[in-house]
């Protein structure tokens, strides 16, 4: 299925959730559901708390689908951002760090028909574009969800540095998507 349809549909589900319409819902979940346990495994490296973890993100998004604003960007977007926090809670009740990156599979996931992030332009090509210090700092920060302070001290750097970096990296991420 192309990648823009299949963005549609996700988007058109999205909105009959929002209305409560189960079918809808039902639909939304055959849609997603492979590549947000994807998602979801890649952090916590579970099979069986990346299950519950993706019934308790579909959960949200059937409770807080009025949310969504489609003018604030796409419901595919919405949906995997929605996952990435609960998953992201999970981690931080258990006490329990994410799994190390692999900044290599995390492009790849950016390049694929998967992509987590929505943009005009490829994004795994704007972040080979930084320079490694940031592009790990953002990934780690963005996708598995490390704190400044907890980042600062994982890379052994002052938190100052760390903030500096990911602000830069993010403007030049910015540039690069925009261009």
């Amino acid at each position: 299925m192309n990648n823009d349809v299949w963005k549609q549909q996700v988007e058109g589900c999205l909105a009959l959730v929002k209305l409560k319409h189960q079918a809808a819902f039902e639909e939304l979940y055959q849609l997603t559901s492979g590549k947000l346990y994807g998602l979801i495994f890649k952090m916590v490296s579970d099979k069986d708390i990346a299950a519950d973890l993706l019934q308790e993100s579909f959960t949200k998004v059937w409770q807080q689908a009025q949310q969504y604003r489609s003018d604030l960007g796409n419901a595919w977007a919405w949906i995997c951002q929605l996952t990435r926090n609960t998953v992201i809670d999970w981690l931080r009740v258990q006490q329990r760090k994410p799994n190390e990156v692999n900044e290599d599979e995390i492009i790849e996931l950016a390049a694929g028909d998967n992509d987590i992030w929505e943009s005009n332009k490829d994004l795994s090509e704007c972040l080979k574009r930084i320079r490694e210090e940031p592009r790990s700092a953002i990934i780690n920060a963005y996708l598995y969800g490390f704190s400044h302070s907890e980042l600062a001290e994982k890379m052994s750097i002052p938190l100052g540095t760390l903030k500096s970096w990911i602000k830069r990296g993010l403007k030049e991420l910015q540039q690069c998507l925009e261009a």
